[in-house]
């Protein structure tokens, strides 16, 4: 499953500076300083069309009162949310149109790099490189859009940034190979460091983006994208997380060699002073788990786009034709929360994307899948308990469930203990389904351990379960609060299930 890190490790001068990846055939090539960094309005999104149909998996109709009245709820849901409706003031709405400036479809032929530039916007960054191999040099570059003047004062829209390259012709032509908007980080998502915009470097075949960004806690992202048989693969990527300059989490995904290396330290602030005065702000200290994961076949460069956790941002068309319900779920048609509405975190891909939403009246968890060119939604799961981390892998829906019972705590009061009993969360499953809701099962559960007289003393720490999927197998992480986190590999029915560590590697929450 797609999740965020970064990549290589970097020092404290990267936050001044670029520190520069090594790799063979690759190289920095010379590129014009980033610009000045502004803080902007994000983009403004509104509902689509509503569903004509919301259909059982089995083809049954859901009642037509039952449509009419989701048709109502969407309806009012587009009234509440137009801008225009809601605030009539001039600059608001200049800013407004500043900040919804659509994505242009760059030009297919040009005699330069500039003619491939569009009109109100700028080429924020560019590299050579002669990725089709004729020894003239192809040019791939990064644009943002320019300012839009609003009568009062000069916008930088939120628009997402175009990833492009383009490749020499005959006649000393120049042809548009590719554009995307999914793999470049817009101004404002590199939290309080500002821009996460760091120079591209490109060179023979390949070229590589780079990111950082973040506040106490900071991340770098980049990626390696080469060019094989006319088509652009991910190649490498590399993510790190971490306090200031220290490391708790590495991720190195190598396409070319179908492995991925997973490096973790713990992340509790005790843990992290000790090992910054132990290490010296450098990367001497060997990390507490180590562990490698199978990768399936290179993204094509399209794919990685589309996978991308923030790629739903770039979206404005979340309309919904129809909608159908999987077998064993149950829920108000009005209740249906849909894509336009909901927080899209969970997984998604060129195909599909999946997101959970709860029903605050019935307290019920729900699993949604928007299948993007069909415009079909579907809810997939429901459950008592809260359903997260829904991924979608080799035919079926992967998701994380909580185990919640009845808890029986002790106190001490006035000498004399008290005893009180309580819902409380104390497991954690990881489940798959069917999108059509059949065969659903439990593949891996966690249960927090419990007192042997059965009354708790200690409140059970959060649980939650964080996990990924690859070739034949899933590795899990446990999260268990400010306890060691335990990771498990498993096959991806569950069976052969194997403990390969705990991070940190001592648990520390027991030596007192």
């Amino acid at each position: 499953m797609w999740r965020e890190g970064f990549s290589v490790y970097r020092i404290p001068v990267l936050i001044a500076g670029t520190v520069i990846l090594g790799l063979t055939g690759c190289g920095k090539t010379q590129t014009p300083p980033v610009e000045e960094r502004l803080e902007v309005s994000g983009v403004g999104t509104e509902p689509e069309n509503v569903d004509e149909s919301v259909e059982k998996s089995t083809g049954e109709s859901i009642e037509e009162s039952t449509d009419e009245a989701m048709q109502e709820s969407r309806q009012n849901n587009m009234e509440s949310s137009d801008p225009e409706s809601v605030e009539e003031d001039t600059e608001k709405d200049s800013a407004e149109e500043a900040a919804s400036l659509t994505v242009p479809q760059l030009p297919e032929w040009g005699e330069t790099l500039a003619d491939f530039v569009p009109e109100g916007w700028k080429l924020l960054d560019s590299g050579e490189l002669d990725f089709n191999g004729d020894e003239i040099p192809d040019y791939v570059g990064v644009l943002e859009a320019g300012a839009v003047d609003t009568g009062e004062y000069a916008m930088l829209p939120d628009c997402p940034r175009i990833l492009f390259a383009i490749a020499s012709a005959e006649s000393g032509r120049y042809r548009l190979d590719f554009q995307d908007i999914n793999l470049i980080r817009t101004r404002n998502e590199g939290g309080v460091f500002g821009d996460p915009y760091l120079p591209l470097e490109a060179e023979g075949t390949s070229f590589i983006t780079h990111t950082y960004g973040g506040s106490a806690w900071r991340w770098a992202e980049d990626r390696t994208y080469t060019y094989r048989d006319g088509i652009w693969y991910l190649a490498l990527s590399e993510d790190t997380y971490g306090y200031g300059p220290y490391v708790t989490s590495y991720t190195k995904d190598d396409w070319e060699s179908g492995v991925g290396i997973r490096k973790r330290r713990s992340d509790a602030f005790e843990d992290i002073e000790r090992g910054m005065e132990e290490s010296a702000f450098t990367e001497a200290e060997e990390y507490e788990l180590v562990y490698e994961v199978m990768l399936n076949e290179a993204p094509t460069l399209k794919q990685a786009g589309q996978c991308w956790w923030l790629a739903p941002d770039r979206v404005t068309d979340w309309e919904v034709k129809s909608v159908e319900l999987a077998e064993n779920v149950e829920i108000p048609a009005s209740a249906i929360l849909f894509p336009n509405e909901a927080h899209l975190r969970n997984y998604c891909d060129e195909n599909r994307v999946l997101y959970t939403f709860s029903d605050t009246d019935t307290g019920k968890y729900y699993i949604a899948m928007y299948l993007i060119k069909e415009k079909l939604l579907s809810v997939a799961a429901e459950s008592d308990t809260v359903l997260d981390d829904a991924t979608f892998y080799e035919g079926k829906i992967y998701f994380s469930s909580e185990i919640v019972e009845q808890v029986v705590y002790g106190t001490m009061q006035d000498g004399k203990e008290q005893l009180t009993e309580e819902e409380d969360t104390v497991g954690i499953r990881l489940n798959r389904v069917n999108p059509d809701g059949t065969e659903r099962e439990t593949i891996f559960e966690y249960r927090y351990r419990e007192e042997e007289s059965g009354i708790r003393r200690e409140r059970v720490p959060y649980l939650a379960l964080i996990y990924e999927a690859g070739g034949d197998e899933i590795v899990a992480e446990v999260y268990v609060g400010d306890e060691p986190h335990l990771f498990y590999r498993m096959k991806i029915d569950g069976s052969k299930l194997q403990f390969i560590g705990q991070v940190p590697a001592v648990d520390t929450s027991l030596e007192n």
